[in-house]
């Protein structure tokens, strides 16, 4: 398995695993480098690095830093604009039901029933498989239809108002919707995770290399607070990398609070 595989596969795992995986990993590394440190036989060889300003390790900090910060800002703004379709989405519903409310010529098509239909589809079935980066056949049949039903009557109100704000209402909901499915892709940018934790693991070196001169003790406790600010701040970035899953994952309210609305006018019995 390549490291793209790895990455691929750590971000589709759960939340637990990914944290596990960041902490095993760092905390090997930092036991790794405690034990060769203090091997009887490189003792002679490490004590030549005696003396090694404690500066020395402010740019793998700074650097470390920065990264953490720059990846933090690129998955958050990916983060926002995943959330802000799925408002646009439940704008866009509401703006058709409230549309076809007050409209003679849709409001007896029984499409308030049909858009329940739906949203309860793209909850209920097709956002557990947007985890898998897999959409819903049935849920995008169902917007078919809607969509179809409503446009043979749409030439009834060709050249008015109503048509045009319809039309408006249709480009809005069909945009929303293909931007919220085109988020389950995730957005792994292998370059800048093999970056940061190259980094990462420069500033546990660095920390353990200017701390040779010390005893054990000082030298396992500056080692052991960097090696838990690097987990601290790698687990959120790669818990954010999935939308659909876990602890960090867009939230499907806004959707829902239109289905529970729609649910409470329309029952199954129709």
């Amino acid at each position: 398995m390549d490291f793209k595989s790895f990455l691929n596969s750590l971000f589709y795992s759960s939340d637990l695993v990914i944290f596990m995986s960041i902490f095993g990993v760092y905390v090997s590394i930092a036991l790794i480098i405690t034990l060769i440190v203090y091997t009887p036989r490189l003792k002679g060889f490490f004590s030549s690095f005696e003396g090694i300003n404690g500066t020395f390790y402010s740019p793998a900090a700074s650097m470390f830093a920065l990264l953490a910060a720059f990846m933090g800002s690129t998955l958050g703004a990916g983060f926002s604009a995943h959330t802000d379709s799925i408002n646009k989405e439940r704008a866009a519903v509401l703006l058709y039901v409230d549309f076809i409310n007050h409209t003679p010529l849709l409001a007896n098509q029984n499409l308030q029933y049909q858009v329940k239909q739906y949203l309860q589809s793209a909850l209920e079935e097709e956002w557990p498989n947007l985890v898998h980066e897999k959409i819903s056949r049935d849920t995008g049949l169902l917007i078919q239809e809607i969509f179809l039903k409503t446009i043979k009557i749409a030439p009834a109100l060709d050249g008015t108002q109503a048509g045009r704000e319809l039309a408006k209402i249709l480009d809005s909901w069909y945009d929303a919707r293909a931007k919220r499915l085109s988020y389950r892709w995730k957005q792994v940018e292998y370059l800048r995770w093999t970056v940061l934790i190259t980094v990462a693991f420069l500033l546990q070196l660095s920390v353990a290399v200017t701390h040779i001169s010390s005893s054990r003790r000082v030298m396992g406790l500056s080692l052991g607070i960097t090696t838990a600010l690097i987990v601290s701040v790698m687990t959120p970035l790669a818990l954010n990398v999935n939308h659909y899953s876990g602890l960090l994952q867009v939230s499907k309210m806004p959707l829902n609070e239109v289905y529970e609305i729609l649910s409470e006018q329309f029952t199954d019995d129709r």
